[in-house]
């Protein structure tokens, strides 16, 4: 019975609303109040929807991560199996036109691209489960990154690779080995600096395992022992001795004498560093490609001594980078590989090595201003060497305007220089830090000696007002 007169109540109370106001009035009041509704909950909604979304996302993450561990555990090599003979025998199919593809696929539950090579038949890829394969299964919404020939250096690397195993997506993917076929460097884009799939691992992964990202498996490493033997046996103490190579750099190496070598392919950064050791520690051979294909970190102790009164010594990391402008890799993977890499190792730097060599290209010098803008060069102009390379052939009239064309065309200050004050009544000495050099191969020591002073005391000698680069990732930040 309370329910009717209720009923009855709220009947005659809309009843009265709807003629004192019009029902025309009324349905536009409840439009406007769904529409405020729509309006508050919509947002809530994304944001639960967003919540859940992360929330899954994470739990799949973690998931994923725990199962990462155990590739992590294991050596940092492709371990090829007894198929890999088979293998070769197969890519003998592959034609001449080659390109990287890819394709989305879910790895437990989150989205990532599975790279490979093609030739439009066949195919050869890294599978997390099988290892390196190659089959001819119909091609299927893959989407083409990357054409190139197949060049006997090419087929080579894939020789290295087949029957490949230890799969890992963090640190031994198919993106790598795409990258690993095309180019030699080994590297994965998925895996840079600050990308959702880099992300998803590296909370869970330690120092050492981080340092490992991006670095070229153990048994596809070219070696290359060192000579003991000098380049020059007049050379004396002074010169960097030699320790040992090393694939990054660790806490304890923050405190050396950091030396950055940096120039376009070909213009001689690997003879410059067997000079500064006075043997040959890294390979150099000039080419349109880059011999170095990863960066290569080399340790040693120079000596200081005035004979009679007093000697020290200091730690040396050398630092050889890939040449700007390679023949197979892209401007933008060139800069991917040094930044990562040099913020990952370093803390500090103490000299910039800017090799040039022949016509410097547009290329070269967008390239070079970059890494100059990165490391600050206005606000660390001491250290930072500027050297025109490769000059036997040139006259003394050459070299100089040679040396003015190069200041030019990289915007740097030609007069940078710093006094080393010498003591004893002697002159002070000057300190040049735009040179032309040439180091010819097999050429006697008294035509080089100078240019090995030169070299070594620019490259050593520090100038005591100036100060370290800083290097992290507000320095360097390469657009």
């Amino acid at each position: 019975m309370k329910a009717i007169i209720v009923g009855v109540v709220l009947f005659g109370i809309v009843c009265f609303v709807l003629n004192k106001i019009g029902i025309d009035t009324v349905i536009i009041m409840c439009f406007q109040g769904f529409k405020l509704a729509r309006n508050w909950l919509v947002p809530k909604l994304n944001i639960i929807r967003k919540f859940v979304v992360r929330k899954r996302t994470g739990d799949l993450a973690l998931l994923l991560a725990q199962k990462e561990k155990v590739n992590w555990s294991k050596t940092h090599d492709l371990l090829p199996k007894a198929n890999r003979e088979f293998q070769i025998e197969q890519f003998k199919h592959f034609c001449k036109q080659l390109r990287i593809c890819y394709r989305e696929v879910e790895y437990d539950g989150l989205k990532f691209r599975q790279y490979f090579v093609t030739d439009g038949t066949w195919q050869i890829e890294f599978d997390s489960e099988k290892g390196v394969i190659i089959h001819d299964s119909p091609l299927c919404d893959e989407v083409t990154t990357e054409e190139f020939v197949l060049t006997p250096e090419v087929r080579s690397r894939v020789h290295k690779i087949c029957g490949g195993t230890n799969y890992s997506l963090v640190l031994r993917n198919s993106d790598h080995l795409c990258n690993y076929i095309r180019t030699g460097a080994w590297i994965s884009f998925q895996m840079a600096k600050h990308t959702p799939m880099r992300k998803i691992f590296e909370n869970h992964m330690s120092d050492d395992q981080l340092q490992l990202i991006n670095k070229m498996p153990n048994d596809l490493k070219f070696v290359d022992e060192p000579s003991d033997k000098p380049i020059y046996s007049q050379v004396g103490d002074y010169h960097v001795q030699f320790s040992q190579s090393k694939d990054f750099l660790t806490d304890a190496d923050n405190d050396a004498y950091n030396i950055l070598i940096l120039g376009p392919t070909g213009s001689g950064k690997s003879t410059l560093i067997n000079h500064l050791y006075n043997q040959d520690v890294v390979k150099a051979v000039g080419s349109a490609s880059s011999v170095t294909r990863s960066m290569t970190y080399t340790q040693g102790e120079v000596v200081w001594t005035e004979p009679g009164k007093w000697k020290k010594s200091d730690k040396v990391n050398i630092i050889d980078s890939v040449g700007f402008c390679d023949t197979d890799l892209s401007q933008r993977e060139v800069h991917h590989m040094i930044k990562s890499s040099v913020k990952m190792n370093m803390t500090y730097i103490d000299k910039v090595v800017i090799t040039c060599s022949g016509r410097i290209e547009d290329q070269h010098s967008q390239a070079i201003k970059k890494f100059m803008k990165w490391l600050s060069y206005e606000e660390h102009k001491h250290n930072f060497l500027f050297i025109y390379n490769k000059c036997e052939t040139h006259t003394e009239q050459e070299m100089e305007e040679n040396l003015v064309a190069m200041s030019s065309i990289l915007d740097t200050d030609i007069n940078t220089q710093f006094i080393v004050p010498s003591g004893d009544g002697e002159l002070d000495k000057s300190i040049k830090m735009n040179q032309c050099l040439d180091f010819s191969p097999r050429a006697p020591f008294e035509e080089v000696e100078k240019n090995l002073e030169s070299l070594k005391n620019a490259v050593f000698i520090r100038d005591v007002t100036n100060k370290r680069i800083p290097v992290n990732s507000e320095s360097c930040a390469i657009q």
